[in-house]
């Protein structure tokens, strides 16, 4: 017996054959659907974000509107249709180049937040990341693959040493 132990041997998660044991599955299946549920949470704020700014902007341009209207109701001369009508078109661009800026700003601020929240699972080796995990799978895998090759290259009637 060798002295030296395979990497399949010394890990937790696979036993002495290198095949995964049913904990480190159930583990990492619960690591992805946290991190799905986490990505599912910031993608909800960021749609929240979204609306409410959109509310703010249709609520702004509509007390915008409402003015310009109360004004056009009353006796105008046609120099202030003019002004009102400059005044609205000047206010709405202004109002839409800020409403896409925030728009873009919460996207942003949404994929960064989907982003982080599964970065760490590949860095955070101290609280159980992926990375170990699939580097066991990874090992698994490959134990797998050299049972499966050892049976093809095995001649028919032969027993596999």
């Amino acid at each position: 017996m060798s002295a030296k132990k395979s990497r399949a041997a010394a890990s937790p998660t696979t036993g002495g054959n290198g095949a995964a044991t049913p904990n480190f599955l159930a583990e990492l299946g619960r690591q992805q659907l946290a991190a799905a549920t986490d990505a599912a949470c910031a993608m909800f704020r960021g749609s929240e974000a979204l609306r409410t700014i959109q509310q703010q902007a249709a609520h702004e341009a509509s007390l915008r509107h409402q003015v310009a209207a109360q004004k056009l109701h009353g006796n105008c001369a046609p120099g202030d249709l003019l002004a009102i009508q400059s005044s609205l078109l000047r206010f709405d661009l202004q109002g839409a180049i800020q409403y896409w800026q925030q728009i873009t700003t919460a996207a942003l601020q949404s994929q960064i937040e989907m982003m982080a929240s599964t970065s760490h699972l590949l860095t955070d080796e101290q609280h159980g990341g992926w990375k170990s995990a699939l580097e066991d799978f990874q090992t698994a895998m490959a134990s797998g693959n050299r049972f499966f090759a050892g049976k093809l290259e095995t001649p028919a009637g032969q027993p596999h040493a």
